[in-house]
């Protein structure tokens, strides 16, 4: 099957057994890709970091590992553009794909016109109820598409068009909170209004296929704040949660948007 849409995968260079995984994985289910190597937040430089990330944000101090993991996404992105392709699918390498990935690969037309980044992740296990607008295509599979009304992390599997890399690269060195926070979070994302973003339902990806650990996001965390600060550091969390919630029922009542349950699904529905 023809492959229209390129897929980069970030690895750790030490962590060749999860390569082998997802190798074979891909192979099976029938397409091809390219290896980025991700930034090791055990060896990463701060002058490697701050070039993309701060050390700080909304969601308080940032720890190396989520830094170090953001700048490997914008690695990716930057190896997407230096290519001809239109979009690319950007994988983590511990992720697990639906059966109907090659279809999906195949061609870029199903992809509604606007949507500069498509979700193809169910983040977390079982399912979750997402405030989504309606249903505005579908996935040559079949799976839904519907665009993001509220925030949904996880960034183990999603596609990007060119202007969205070229828009979240434009944020290098200003951003301040983890790559699927920076792509997914509505309340905290300086780009996600602008990237329009769709999600697969039911998801075609997921991240709890495998009993790994995440040796990019984990490595080092920040040391939360305690007392008095921390009080106000979660007080302040949902204060940014509270600031979408208006439009959000406006758009609940006037049928813009409405709640739907979302899991990962192994095959479309049907």
């Amino acid at each position: 099957m023809p492959q229209a849409i390129p897929v980069y995968v970030i690895n750790l260079d030490r962590r060749p057994d999860r390569l082998e995984r997802i190798a074979q994985h891909l192979e099976e289910r029938g397409v091809t890709w390219e290896r980025v190597s991700g930034c090791d937040g055990a060896s990463a430089s701060e002058a490697d970091l701050s070039q993309i990330i701060e050390r700080r944000g909304p969601l308080g101090p940032l720890g190396v590992g989520d830094r170090a993991c953001t700048v490997s996404h914008a690695l990716a992105w930057e190896r997407f553009l230096e290519g001809a392709a239109s979009h690319a699918l950007f994988l983590e390498d511990d992720i697990y794909l639906g059966a109907d990935l090659a279809e999906t690969l195949a061609a870029t037309d199903w992809i509604p016109a606007g949507a500069d980044a498509v979700k193809l992740e169910k983040y977390n296990s079982g399912s979750s109820r997402l405030l989504l607008g309606p249903v505005v295509g579908q996935t040559p599979g079949g799976r839904d598409l519907r665009r993001m009304r509220s925030r949904h992390v996880g960034g183990g599997a999603y596609i990007l068009s060119r202007r969205g890399a070229e828009l979240a690269l434009g944020w290098r060195g200003r951003m301040r909170v983890p790559v699927d926070h920076f792509l997914f979070n509505d309340t905290l994302s300086p780009v996600m209004a602008a990237l329009s973003p769709v999600i697969t339902v039911p998801g075609m990806a997921t991240q709890r296929k495998y009993a790994y650990d995440s040796d990019t996001a984990s490595h080092n965390r920040a040391a939360m704040p305690k007392g008095l600060r921390r009080r106000l550091l979660t007080l302040q969390r949902g204060a940014f949660e509270l600031r979408r919630l208006p439009m959000q029922l406006l758009e609940l009542a006037t049928g813009r948007a409405s709640l739907v349950d979302v899991a990962f699904a192994e095959t479309p529905p049907g």
